[in-house]
């Protein structure tokens, strides 16, 4: 995989997803592992489960095309929290990677991988919160280059970490683990209990009332929940 001076960068003023962009240049040929796509807006971003990720100019948005591995969600989380934790940020991680302060949403990844590539997608709101819940580095009185961050969160996604590294750090930052969660795993089922442990395969450990089950997807919620 190139190093981090050696990505090559392809730059747009919109799009309508920086992830289909990267899909297209990756089937036309025109880009490969160890290049990034970076749009200053999206008419059509998307996050998790088809949600719109609404995406005016102010933001990053980029997708960094990489090898796939097990553990991508948790490092891609990790590689976008430290580079916020450089710049003062108090962000942790709500499984399995959304960037939030305190309960507000201050970004998110999306990744949609086969095999070998993975394209991760992220989005962090730099100078506005789109949503009423949500929260922006400005909101923070956090400056931050749009263009640098990229740089280093592509440079945290290439660094090599133990597993075990990328578990324990990820356990340390997560917002989730001790929290009362909902998770919807699957049309009409829901899990709810108390996130109690990430497994070895960044899997949530969730007690509920019949025992300790492992969710591997789904949209989590951290709300009361009966004993």
């Amino acid at each position: 995989m190139p190093r981090d001076e050696e990505a090559v960068v392809h730059s747009f003023d919109s799009v309508s997803s920086t992830q289909r962009a990267a899909r297209d240049l990756l089937e036309s040929g025109r880009a490969r592992v160890g290049h990034i796509v970076v749009s200053d807006q999206q008419t059509a971003g998307r996050g998790r489960l088809g949600r719109v990720w609404t995406s005016p100019p102010g933001g990053l948005y980029a997708t960094f095309i990489v090898p796939s591995d097990r553990l991508l969600a948790l490092r891609a989380g990790l590689a976008a929290a430290r580079v916020l934790e450089a710049l003062g940020v108090a962000v942790r991680l709500k499984w399995p990677n959304d960037l939030v302060v305190g309960e507000r949403k201050l970004g998110g990844i999306l990744i949609e991988a086969n095999a070998d590539v993975a394209r991760v997608g992220v989005g962090i709101n730099l100078t506005m919160s789109p949503l009423g819940d949500a929260t922006c580095l400005l909101d923070l009185d956090v400056r931050g280059d749009r263009d640098a961050l990229v740089r280093e969160i592509y440079s945290g996604l290439v660094t090599r970490e133990s597993e075990a590294g990328i578990l324990e750090s990820y356990r340390t930052r997560s917002a989730t683990l001790g929290c009362r969660v909902r998770i919807d795993v699957t049309a009409g089922r829901t899990v709810a209990g108390r996130a109690v442990g990430i497994d070895a395969l960044g899997r949530l450990l969730v007690e509920t009332q019949d025992g300790v089950e492992v969710v591997s997807c789904g949209d989590c919620l951290h709300a009361p929940v009966a004993d």
